[in-house]
């Protein structure tokens, strides 16, 4: 079996087959090692010595979090391949022949004039690369591999089209465009044209692509005509017409693209790819996979890579508040934004979880996100209990959101809480005094190594970032000078009454346990309920009707601070 897997050396490949898998991954990872025929046409699949698994992005666009869940996903089946003894290679695909088709939110208006062209010839808007696509496909990949625990191959269609790696194929593709017409006339109401041209050459003269109208094909030599472009009704929110330059030209086989569904089956023929995602508008009946399929079997002789019914072919998107995500619209987050306000684990987590099912994201629910993580955790280290039939599940999910699971359980920081804590002391004080107020809360035991102070000074420098993005002042806490005579109105007779006691008797509670059994007593004395005793110390402290844990908070304020202003009503 040269060059194929040898199936005895998978470790416990039989087990692996009859096991009932608890996460869609796993799944995945068994239909690919028992594929046995191709989809299209009736021959064996044989499985090359590496499997290689492929995920790719248009850089027409700014690569953002949305792009990096089609890499994260993949990069979950890629573990449970290995895990099985099997060699894996994930790739990720810069799509950088592909035109820049409008100008993203954050790229200059200027770049209106480069519309047309493909993005590896546009100048990067930094200028510290050597164009557009190679400024953000670098970032994204570095991104990817330094902080979301993937290692995904860099590759890009635009070199390989201009090196000629991609020649051979093009040329078996102009040997069978008949077929390949019947192959796209079945997903089609109106079927190709006589003169229809799978190759889009790049103008000699003015370097676009959109405009660019095939006159003829003959010996591998392409002949053109540069056209304006009227954009399709779907394309109309942004432009109507791009202006071609009228040059009439040829074009060999490296500067210019295969179309989309054509170029797709290709790559995956010839990288060997052996599994391939995507979102569920390429997977409807006359889909662009289907038809890529199709040509890639019986035009480029290499097997579909779907091995069968799986959770991420098709996959579906998430919404940003009710809106797909969309660089154009400029509600996403660049993958390298997204650790300067939030664990990495999260976004794998978002990611993984259910991919076939449409799910809302809201950047202001991070907290909640988080403490679903802290959920999981415990649940895997077995320090939270869940039902038997979904904890292996709920534990595979945790692992697969790890980046690199830990011995034991690491420390555990509410993100809201620590919102509320990050703004509440000068920068100078804020670590020390975060640290004494999460060991009065519990979160933290009295000995701390040096590793777990870093990682609470990471945490407060997330949650700080957190708040001026997206927290709004529902976390902002900040120690009133004084109360105003609008907050002391809010107050009953009853409540003030209930603060005076407070004053006096602060002074002779030292611990944060007789500091709290303390509150419900003065409340009970009072003659009003703790909740309304709670809102009125913190209306008076915080000018708002709630906050952090109200005795930790008092200590790490300090005693005599808190009676200072009790006083002062």
């Amino acid at each position: 079996m040269s060059g194929n897997i040898n199936i005895l050396n998978i470790t416990n490949y039989n087990e692996v087959l009859m096991a009932e898998e608890p996460f869609w991954s796993d799944e995945i990872a068994k239909l690919i090692l028992n594929r046995k025929r191709y989809n299209y046409i009736d021959k064996e699949v044989k499985l090359p010595e590496v499997l290689v698994i492929k995920s790719s992005t248009s850089i027409s666009g700014v690569p953002h979090i949305g792009n990096a869940c089609d890499v994260i996903r993949h990069d979950a089946v890629v573990r449970s391949l290995k895990e099985r003894g099997a060699k894996v290679k994930l790739v990720w695909t810069a799509e950088d022949m592909d035109a820049l088709r409008k100008v993203p939110a954050g790229i200059p208006k200027s770049y209106e004039e480069y519309l047309g062209m493909p993005v590896v010839d546009i100048p990067c808007p930094e200028g510290c690369c050597k164009s557009y696509a190679k400024h953000f496909s670098e970032k994204f990949v570095k991104s990817l591999r330094e902080n979301f625990g993937t290692n995904p191959e860099y590759l890009s269609t635009s070199e390989e089209y201009r090196k000629g790696t991609f020649s051979k194929w093009i040329k078996i593709v102009f040997e069978n465009i008949e077929k390949i017409k019947d192959i796209l006339n079945k997903s089609r109401k109106t079927p190709l044209p006589k003169d229809w041209s799978p190759w889009k050459p790049v103008c000699e003269n003015c370097g676009k692509l959109m405009t660019t109208k095939v006159t003829s094909i003959g010996d591998n030599i392409v002949r053109y005509s540069c056209e304006d472009y009227q954009f399709k009704p779907f394309e109309k929110e942004a432009y109507t017409k791009l202006k071609g330059c009228g040059h009439k030209g040829e074009s060999d086989l490296k500067n210019g693209k295969l179309l989309w569904r054509i170029e797709w089956g290709m790559l995956w023929a010839n990288w060997k790819i052996v599994f391939e995602g995507s979102g569920k508008e390429h997977f409807m009946p006359s889909g662009s996979f289907w038809s890529a399929g199709e040509v890639c079997e019986k035009i480029f002789d290499w097997p579909e890579p779907y091995p069968g019914k799986n959770m991420i072919q098709p996959y579906e998107y998430l919404t940003v508040s009710g809106e797909k995500m969309s660089a154009s619209k400029g509600n996403v987050i660049a993958t390298w934004e997204w650790p300067e306000f939030a664990p990495p684990q999260i976004l794998r987590l978002i990611f993984l979880k259910r991919p076939n099912r449409v799910r809302d994201f809201s950047y202001e629910d991070i907290p909640k996100y988080i403490d679903e993580f802290y959920s999981l955790q415990r649940i895997y280290f077995g320090e939270e209990f869940y039902d038997k039939k979904e904890a292996p599940r709920l534990k595979r999910l945790y692992q697969m959101s790890e980046i690199e699971v830990p011995e034991k359980i690491p420390i555990q920081i509410p993100f809201d809480y620590a919102a509320m804590v990050s703004n509440m002391f000068p920068e100078e004080e804020l670590l020390e005094k975060s640290i004494q107020l999460f060991k009065s809360t519990g979160h933290l035991k009295e000995e701390i190594s040096e590793g777990e102070k870093n990682k609470i000074k990471e945490i407060l420098y997330m949650t700080k970032n957190w708040l001026i993005k997206f927290g709004g002042d529902k976390y902002k806490i900040k120690l009133l000078e004084k109360p105003t005579n609008e907050i002391l109105q809010k107050l009953n007779n009853k409540q003030k009454q209930a603060l005076n006691i407070l004053a006096n008797d602060l002074k002779e509670y030292e611990t944060e346990k007789n500091i709290y059994k303390r509150f419900f007593e003065i409340a009970k004395e009072a003659g009003i309920t703790s909740r309304e005793f709670f809102r009125a110390v913190y209306l008076v402290l915080l000018g708002k009707p709630w906050g952090p844990r109200l005795a930790p908070f008092i200590l790490i304020v300090g005693k005599e601070e808190v009676i200072k202003r009790l006083e002062e009503i």
